[in-house]
């Protein structure tokens, strides 16, 4: 849901996705796992969407095996930890100060490669020892998912009655802890991707 919402809210992020997706797979074959390392900017929203909105914003909780000690606080063993993954992901040492905003060009160089094609460049999947050991599993879903919905299909707001966009509110689609749809319209890009 949060790509579908950060595709509607910049859409020359989508257009640019769609123009790298054109350029390497064309418009006769849906994306493959294959084209994954000449589609950079599409794996940096694949990252960013992961920073910007982590699908779990405070981990998974740990215990502590044995007492430890973090600037001078005692953390006694048996304690629950748990780590703030959306703080992290938000952090503006690491993300620049507008670590708030969906803005994939973070992860690429000055050439338009990925940064550094071996790390998550977020937290969401946690770190070190413990860190998520379905990852990769999950990147490659989103991954083709992503690549997919962008080859055949242009995002944007749903239309009012008088045919003005709806522009979707990022914090407010949540209510109560669940989360609500982004009203969004699907157009195919062409009708020919449409029958592939």
């Amino acid at each position: 849901m949060w790509f579908i919402l950060a595709m509607v809210l910049y859409p020359e992020v989508q257009k640019r996705a769609q123009g790298e997706l054109d350029g390497v797979v064309g418009q006769s074959r849906l994306p493959s796992f294959t084209d994954a390392k000449h589609l950079p900017y599409i794996q940096a929203i694949l990252k960013e969407v992961l920073r910007w909105r982590p699908a779990v914003p405070f981990g998974l909780p740990h215990t502590i095996n044995e007492d430890d000690y973090y600037n001078g606080y005692c953390i006694p063993k048996g304690s629950l930890c748990i780590a703030n993954s959306w703080s992290i992901n938000h952090d503006p040492s690491i993300y620049s100060s507008d670590a708030d905003e969906f803005r994939p060009e973070r992860h690429l160089d000055t050439n338009s490669n990925l940064k550094d094609e071996s790390s998550d460049g977020h937290f969401s999947y946690g770190f070190g020892q413990r860190i998520c050991v379905g990852r990769h599993v999950a990147n490659n879903t989103l991954y083709i998912s992503m690549a997919t919905i962008l080859w055949a299909m242009f995002l944007e707001p749903q239309k009012d009655v008088k045919g003005n966009p709806i522009k979707p509110e990022v914090d407010g689609e949540e209510w109560n802890g669940i989360v609500m749809w982004v009203l969004t319209q699907y157009l195919p890009l062409t009708s020919e991707r449409v029958l592939v």
